[in-house]
């Protein structure tokens, strides 16, 4: 085993300037690109299928948190007592980590930080933190849908290959949650990660067979291939291919062979469904809540209330979600309708609240209850709260400057394709449409310029104005973009129409094609850039970065009485030498003064 790696505050350092993207497939999506469209297609498929009630779900059986007991007691060699805390006989460790399986490269730096162990400075000692007992993933385990594939690709063979290096093989515990890219696969992927092994219950099972060879690292694709997206259409081919093959394998009626169950070495799983509870020290309770079909079922509804019940209303719980209750400085309502469904409150109840989701690093105190954002474990990167904050965060990661000079690389880079080229395409259509139905007449151009204004209109709203916090300031930033946007076709081609002799050898409408697409890319990277400025929409801007930046992991020790100290562990850049670095340090507690830093 390598020796523990010192930890240092990050203090008040600056975050770089220019960041390293990975250099081996698969890589980061481009949120605007073919292979997002396609993980799109999945959702609305899954959604399809979801609506016509066929829930995974109703296959699933929960286990009673007692199993859930047997499960991790057996799987770590610990005698079985009332909680896990109990039967350790020592701290419980708990490794958090969220929204994994992005770009390659990035994956697998977050998977060695998170795979080492630390020595800190606490009250002038050193203290060790040992790599968890238990590995907690947060939801969307892989982009842009968490088929048994890409999680594959994404993590389980990344991460397998440091594992592999280390050699530890000491058991440990597998526990997850689905997001929403989990969900878009169906929940298929996720079951085959995280659903425990049938009937044997041998720990060794989660241990990939030894190779007498060294996996192979995927070839390295030029800088000029990616800047031009090759790998992007190699992606889509290949994801469109393996559909093609799934659709004419159904319209034969034959059966189509996937991948198995996925392990991550050392690591064993032990939920039978995509929720759980588990009693983990005297007083304190862990749960993991999935809502990804809009809400709790029934199923969870009555599983949730049923153990609160057992519990007594004096027991506090450590909510993991896949969903924030508060996002952004606000009240965020996928959150808080989860906890009305488990009958919780973060106001009144003691609540350690946890949740990936957004790929970010906050942290905010709510009484008793303790709010906690950490979703950096590879994705793309959220900013966080940009405009003033009357309840600051305790923490934030990156902070809010950090997050704005992003938000103003956004038109730019949206206008020169570096997340695709979707808007382009989309805008390129859109002046095409108009430009032939109004062909010849000025009046047909004008009708179909102001109807297309008033559907752009509704997109950017729907787009900023998803949460509906600000409705009138987010319209009121939409229409004169609506305006732009839907008008510019006409005024270019009168533009051009009044100066054809500068540009005789091209056809107008080509021209003024080619031109409005780059334009409206611009303006729409623009109006994202202001929704996020504004505090209106920190969600979409990011996407077009496709920023590999501030990941992080969130270390935990329980202790008997149902203290949790936590270690925010991060990188500003994960494929620099430099970090990882302690980002945050806090400590909740079950019973007396909840909340407190350190």
């Amino acid at each position: 085993m390598a020796a523990p790696v010192p930890l240092h505050p990050r203090g008040a350092r600056s975050a770089p300037l220019v960041f390293t993207q990975g250099a081996h497939p698969p890589y980061a999506i481009r949120w605007y690109g073919a292979t997002s469209l396609f993980g799109h297609f999945r959702n609305f498929v899954a959604s399809a299928i979801a609506s016509e009630s066929v829930d995974t779900r109703d296959w699933m059986r929960p286990l009673d948190p007692g199993e859930m007991l047997d499960g991790l007691t057996r799987v770590l060699g610990l005698p079985r007592r009332a909680t896990l805390a109990e039967s350790i006989g020592r701290p419980l460790w708990i490794d958090w980590v969220a929204d994994t399986g992005d770009d390659r490269d990035v994956s697998q730096a977050v998977g060695r930080m998170l795979l080492s162990e630390y020595a800190v400075d606490e009250d002038g000692a050193a203290l060790a933190l040992p790599r968890g007992d238990v590995l907690l993933f947060g939801g969307d385990t892989a982009y842009p849908v968490a088929t048994a594939d890409e999680i594959h690709r994404r993590l389980v063979q990344p991460w397998n290959e440091l594992l592999a290096e280390l050699g530890d093989a000491r058991p440990r515990a597998l526990l997850g949650i689905p997001g929403n890219h989990d969900w878009y696969d169906g929940l298929d992927g996720f079951g085959r990660f995280f659903r425990r092994r049938p009937a044997t219950h041998d720990v060794a099972a989660s241990r990939p067979p030894e190779s007498r060879q060294s996996p192979k690292r995927p070839r390295t694709v030029g800088v000029v291939a990616r800047e031009l997206h090759l790998d992007e259409v190699g992606t889509a081919v290949r994801m469109f291919g393996n559909a093609a093959r799934a659709l004419r394998a159904f319209w034969r009626g034959a059966n189509v062979k996937r991948r198995g169950r996925l392990a991550l070495r050392g690591y064993e799983p032990v939920q039978e469904s995509s929720y759980w509870a588990l009693p983990l020290a005297p007083g304190l309770d862990l749960w993991g809540v999935d809502r990804q079909l809009g809400r709790l079922d029934f199923r969870q509804r009555g599983y949730f209330q049923a153990r609160r019940r057992a519990l007594g209303d004096d027991a506090a719980i450590w909510f993991v979600a896949p969903d924030p209750a508060i996002a952004f400085g606000e009240p965020w309502e996928f959150g808080r309708k989860m906890l009305a469904a488990c009958g919780l409150s973060l106001e009144r109840d003691r609540i350690l609240y946890q949740c990936g989701d957004m790929h970010q690093y906050e942290r905010r105190g709510r009484g008793a209850s303790l709010h906690v954002i950490a979703g950096g474990g590879g994705a793309f990167l959220h900013g966080t709260r940009i405009v003033a904050d009357p309840e600051p965060a305790a923490c934030a990661y990156p902070d809010g400057a950090a997050s704005r000079r992003l938000a103003l690389e956004v038109p730019l880079k949206l206008l020169l394709g570096r997340a695709g080229y979707l808007v382009h395409m989309a805008a390129a259509l859109l002046a095409s449409l108009e430009l032939a139905v109004g062909w010849h007449s000025w009046r047909r151009l004008l009708a179909t310029s102001l109807l297309a204004t008033t559907a752009i209109a509704w997109a950017l709203y729907a787009i900023a104005g998803h949460q509906r916090a600000h409705p009138r300031r987010v319209l009121a930033l939409a229409l004169p973009f609506a305006a732009a946007l839907g008008l510019l076709p006409m005024i270019l081609s009168v533009a051009l129409h009044r100066a054809a002799h500068v540009v005789p050898l091209l056809g107008r409408d080509a021209v003024v094609t080619l031109v409005y697409a780059f334009v409206a890319a611009l303006l729409f990277g623009s109006f994202l850039a202001l929704c996020a400025l504004g505090g209106l929409e920190m969600q979409q801007v990011f996407t077009v970065l496709g920023h590999p930046g501030f990941k992080h992991f969130v270390r935990m020790r329980v202790s008997p009485d149902g203290t949790v100290d936590a270690w925010v562990i991060g990188k500003d850049d994960p494929l620099k030498s430099d970090g990882p670095w302690l980002i945050d340090r806090w400590t909740w507690r079950a019973k007396g003064e909840a909340v407190g830093p350190r």
